[in-house]
């Protein structure tokens, strides 16, 4: 409903331009206006997309808050990201270190018990030897002994197994020997290697327990985070929800505006249906060589309008697509940046037809400029912060009739320029 009626207004809107423009000036004059106005438009294009004058000043800040409220969020939920990143990353890298911890541990407890086993083979080789030695020095010289036995009588065959008995315990007692000299040696490899796996694990150690610091560092920003994250999104409903209740009023306030410019184009009609008319019954008083009548008005007879203000031009005539909500609206008029307070002259000469409030337009005057170029044209002047004349005063051109403001539908402070051709909005720039 809401949005067929939107398309009707737009529609209708439309339709009055393009009858406007058959009521405009000639095609020579179409032109050198166009041109006026390329130049105009090209250096106020960049203002004009950061316009933001069809809107509450209430429905600007929302957005703007909104807007500020979602790239928090998103900057915090991007951070949290990199974080719970970080994290996993330090969670496997703890998992993979403590996997090899276990593994060096292991590898210690199998060196330790080794060289255990090495020290117990040692003290064994070590009383082996020790006991021969003893036994060695207790037996003496066994060839001598056994020689000794022969000279005294013994059977040679006697003789002859004692020193074979006496060879083979020697040979054992070398074989003893070598095994200690062995075990001695795979006792010293056995030591370095349990220093080595020691120093092994000290590192891992150290660098698991700087990976477990970065870790739980870690898990502590990202709780933080998530609470920041959280409160963000709350902040962020909150916004979006004062965000579309400014837009709604801003919505109710541009329809009131469209039917507050269908209001008073209607009344505009009837006035140029009455200034044609004068024009009529003028031009047949000449012809028939009659005096004219005294001009209600108070205009002048320049087919061109004055600037009302000098100011760069922040938004220009016609549809245009609102910055925040993407709905194209028509700008009934040129915007000029000016400071509030800035005196607003007439553009023409005329008469005031009426300077009231309206909570769309603001503080508005209607003047009643008289036939120009074949129509009737009135100029509005909008969003005045104060006026200057009353309604039925008459005005010339360039005479200072109100200053500007930002009352009404409005985020700052401008003139919002108006011209209407026999009753219809026309873009100002045509007649400038």
């Amino acid at each position: 409903m809401f949005s067929t009626t939107r398309t009707a207004v737009t529609a209708a809107l439309l339709s009055t331009a393009l009858i406007a423009a058959l009521t405009a000036p000639s095609f020579a004059d179409k032109k050198d206006d166009l041109e006026q106005q390329k130049r105009e438009a090209a250096g106020a294009a960049e203002d004009a997309k950061k316009d933001l004058d069809a809107s509450t000043k209430e429905f600007a800040d929302a957005a703007a808050a909104l807007t500020a409220a979602q790239a928090a969020l998103d900057t915090a939920e991007s951070v949290l990201g990199e974080t719970r990143g970080r994290l996993a990353v330090a969670q496997q890298i703890d998992a993979d270190m403590q996997r090899k911890l276990d593994q060096s541990q292991a590898e210690l407890r199998n060196a330790r018990q080794e060289l255990k086993d090495g020290q117990q083979a040692l003290r064994v080789s070590e009383k082996s030897v020790e006991e021969y030695a003893v036994q060695d020095y207790l037996d003496g010289d066994r060839g001598l002994r056994a020689f000794s036995g022969l000279l005294q009588g013994d059977d040679p065959a006697v003789y002859g197994e004692q020193v074979s008995l006496g060879e083979a315990v020697s040979d054992d007692q070398v074989a003893t020997m070598q095994r200690l000299d062995a075990t001695r040696v795979m006792l010293k490899l056995h030591r370095q290697k349990v220093q080595k796996l020691r120093d092994k694990v000290k590192v891992q150690r150290a660098e698991a327990a700087a990976n477990l610091v970065e870790k739980q560092q870690l898990e502590a920003a990202a709780e933080e985070q998530t609470a920041t994250v959280t409160q963000l999104v709350t902040a962020r409903e909150s916004a979006k929800g004062t965000a579309a209740t400014a837009q709604a009023e801003d919505e109710r306030q541009y329809q009131e505006q469209l039917a507050e410019a269908a209001r008073v184009e209607a009344q505009l009609r009837k006035l140029a249906e009455e200034e044609a008319r004068k024009a009529r019954e003028a031009a047949a008083r000449a012809k028939k060589g009659q005096a004219p009548l005294p001009d209600d008005t108070g205009a002048d007879d320049q087919g061109t309008l004055s600037r009302p203000v000098s100011g760069p031009i922040t938004s220009p005539y016609g549809m245009r697509k609102h910055p925040i909500t993407g709905v194209y609206k028509l700008h009934d008029g040129t915007d000029f940046g000016v400071a509030c307070g800035t005196p607003v002259k007439a553009a023409a000469s005329g008469t005031v037809i009426q300077q009231y409030f309206n909570s769309a337009y603001g503080n508005r005057v209607i003047l009643n400029n008289g036939i120009k170029r074949g129509v009737n044209v009135v100029t509005t002047y909008n969003h005045l912060s104060r006026f200057v004349v009353r309604a039925g005063a008459k005005v010339k051109r360039g005479q200072v009739i109100a200053y500007s403001g930002t009352t009404g539908y409005s985020t700052g402070c401008h003139l919002h320029f108006m011209v209407l051709s026999n009753g219809r909005t026309v873009n100002p720039m045509g007649w400038l």
